[in-house]
């Protein structure tokens, strides 16, 4: 029957069930009969708000976790991955709906009614056959027998590339997720980000290789799948190094932790133990012809060792910055030029990711932009040079060191104007359009003056010339600046870069970190995001103001400011302004205010059917695994206090370099 569809292709199984003896039934139903090898189970128990007066929310996932703990074997034996969340609904038959198609369920097993006023006993799931595609099979289940049953077409489809076609739909939505696993200790389980986290790793790890397999099956290649992509390329990496020998041990019962299975992953931040002296030496000719094409008229070619004496050998105390593959040093060169330098190791990856770095600021000319004074490419070692500003950056001025006496109203808004314009530039300015990736108040360096300007494009990228988007498997860059869409599913436009910079603004008016994970900010208020939603809705701008500020700030500023960070931090891409606007709010050459009298607002929560998990919650969710001075990675050195698995994330999550 439901076997039968999608042969060959690791589908989602739906069962919605209570955690009672019917429930068992159901659920073993679902694992014997309609489950088959590489499919992803999901067990859903929507509960009302009311029944947390009797149990609590960790209480459900700990209840649902020994619920479902004496499936495993069965899982193990079958090769099915078995998930479990808890949701809230007051209308179990909607949620069960919402579910099916946030997890692009191909098979949904539901119970039969017991209790019903009118209907009769399938009521249940023939509401959910009319709301559900016709692809997606229905089945009732009364006393072991389907009593109901629509089934999908008999077509090899493929199921939807969404993400949960790679990952199970536990991460960083609402519903909490648990996977059972007898082993686990009840202090795992203390920490909702912690379970959820642990949770979403070691379905991971199963799930991708479901998908890997799916993919081959259907002459996809990995990258031009969708999904969430956090594991993904360590998944790669670690079965390209499996031997062949342990490939037999692949789906025997998992006799580790997840903590120890995610620090067994080859670590992003990891230098190579053998750099590829290759990847370098094919690198230098290309990058010369790029310069000596035009590219880098104002770029010269260093050689390494004016750069090692520059730096006084690359010694500690010139480190000024030290990213996830590489590290910042200041130096002097032999004219007196103070230089910040940029050293990475080479790699395929590496020396890619450098020539396009390369390539995209040399022709990124604006007194906005930090420029590129010139690069080096010797041995293992990959090297570029910047201009040096002392004054460091606009994170250090508003959080650290440089944070007292507190940085004046006048140089705030000088910096939120210099870096709009710098984005301006940069998506329409130049010859062709570029994404930044990266922008947050560490990238944004000040002069003397405190004159803003843009500065590491080791992420940025090439802009599409039409208006599509592109979805990149690999999600990069800092917890706090990610906007939603790209957040969940890699899709990248330049509406990510208006995001980023209305996270920057609010950190101007308001002076807090985009995350507060040091106790500071209380608690439900850690996401600057989150905290600053409702004050810009509720129209009373001055709550957002820094007290440290100086009581001579110009109001209008303000409120324009405010106007521009709200429109920039809408959920629905396409709802957010182009840069050019914000910087016509902020010049005060057009008038917006934060009241939406489009109705966009009701529009942008239309889009969570888009983009279901685009919310503050689950940012913070998987933002506070990167708390303190670590979701800047800029610090030089830090004592995070982390757990393994929280250092893992946060090293995987932002691979960028900033020097300040």
């Amino acid at each position: 029957m439901a076997g039968e569809h999608g042969e060959g292709v690791g589908r989602c199984i739906l069962v919605g069930l209570h955690m009672d003896g019917v429930g068992k039934d159901l659920l073993r139903w679902a694992l014997c009969e309609a489950a088959r090898r590489g499919d992803r189970v999901v067990a859903v128990h929507i509960y009302r708000k009311s029944d947390l007066c009797k149990m609590n929310t960790l209480k459900l996932i700990r209840t649902l976790d020994e619920y479902l703990a004496e499936y495993e074997s069965l899982c193990s034996k079958k090769e099915v991955v078995l998930v479990g969340r808890v949701t809230p609904g007051s209308s179990i038959q909607k949620e069960l709906v919402k579910e099916a198609k946030l997890c692009a369920a191909m098979v949904v097993v539901l119970g039969a009614n017991k209790k019903y006023s009118f209907g009769g006993p399938t009521c249940l799931a023939k509401y959910c056959a009319k709301k559900l595609p016709p692809t997606t099979t229905v089945v009732a289940i009364q006393n072991g027998k389907p009593v109901f049953v629509r089934e999908a077409p008999k077509l090899p489809l493929e199921p939807k590339p969404v993400l949960r076609t790679v990952l199970h739909p536990s991460v960083g939505l609402e519903p909490k997720v648990i996977i059972p696993n007898p082993n686990r200790s009840a202090r795992s389980m203390d920490f909702d980000s912690e379970s959820r986290c642990d949770a979403a790793a070691g379905s991971a790890t199963k799930s991708f290789d479901d998908a890997t397999k799916a993919a081959a099956a259907a002459g996809v290649t990995l990258e031009q799948r969708l999904g969430w992509p956090l594991l993904r390329r360590a998944n790669a990496a670690a079965a390209a190094s499996v031997p062949a020998a342990s490939v037999a041990k692949e789906h025997e019962p998992r006799k580790q932790s997840v903590v120890q299975w995610v620090m067994s992953l080859p670590r992003r931040t990891a230098l190579p133990e053998s750099p590829e002296p290759r990847a370098a030496a094919g690198l230098a000719p290309e990058l010369k012809a790029l310069l000596d094409g035009g590219g880098g008229a104002r770029c010269r070619w260093f050689r390494y060792e004016e750069l090692y004496d520059s730096t006084n050998h690359f010694s500690a105390e010139n480190l000024i910055g030290n990213g996830g593959n590489s590290r910042v040093y200041r130096g002097s060169l032999a004219c007196g030029q103070q230089v910040a330098i940029k050293l990475s190791k080479a790699s395929a990856e590496a020396s890619k990711d450098f020539l396009r770095e390369v390539d995209i600021i040399t022709k990124l000319q604006h007194s906005r932009i930090v420029p590129l004074i010139g690069v080096c490419v010797e041995g293992p070692n990959l090297i570029s040079v910047y201009s040096y500003l002392p004054r460091g950056s606009l994170e250090d001025n508003l959080h650290g060191e440089r944070s007292k006496p507190a940085m004046s109203w006048e140089n705030r808004y000088k910096a939120a104007l210099g870096i709009a314009e710098a984005l301006c530039y940069v998506h329409s300015g130049g010859a062709r359009p570029v994404i930044h990736r990266d922008v947050k108040s560490s990238n944004i360096l000040l002069t003397e003056e405190f004159e803003p300007q843009l500065s590491d494009f080791g992420l940025a990228i090439w802009a599409p010339t039409n208006p599509t988007s592109l979805t990149h498997s690999d999600v990069v860059g800092t917890f706090g600046y990610l906007a939603p869409e790209y957040f969940m599913y890699g899709k990248v436009t330049d509406k990510v870069d208006v995001y980023a910079l209305g996270v920057v603004l609010l950190e101007l008016l308001s002076g807090r970190k985009p995350i507060s994970g040091d106790g500071s900010s209380p608690k439900g208020q850690e996401s600057l995001v989150m905290w600053a939603t409702p004050v810009l809705s509720s129209g009373d701008i001055s709550e957002l103001l820094d007290p440290r500020l100086d009581v001579e700030h110009d109001e209008a500023e303000v409120k324009r400011m405010a106007t521009a960070a709200c429109l920039c931090l809408r959920r629905s891409a396409r709802l957010r302004p182009p840069i050019s606007q914000v910087l016509s709010i902020l010049r005060g050459e057009s008038a917006a205010s934060i009241a939406d009298p489009s109705g966009a607002a009701e529009m942008d929560c239309l889009d969570d059917e888009a983009y279901p998990a685009a919310n503050v919650r689950s940012h913070l969710d998987l933002a506070l695994l990167d708390v303190d001075d670590s979701e800047s990675i800029s610090s030089t050195e830090h004592s995070s206090g982390l757990s393994p698995l929280e250092e893992y994330l946060r090293e995987r999550w932002s691979r960028s370099s900033s020097f300040d």
